[in-house]
């Protein structure tokens, strides 16, 4: 997945209004379902 400020990660969990993003490895970000640029799927 790509946010609309151009980070990448992959989707560890989706919750109703947030999605939590894994950036390295044991490095979760929570963001909001709005801020999502594009999928891709590996």
């Amino acid at each position: 997945m790509i946010t609309a400020g151009g980070m990448h990660g992959k989707v560890t969990a989706i919750d109703e209004n947030v999605v939590t993003l894994e950036v390295a490895t044991g490095v979760n970000v929570k963001i909001n379902k709005g801020f999502i640029a594009s999928l891709k799927k590996d």
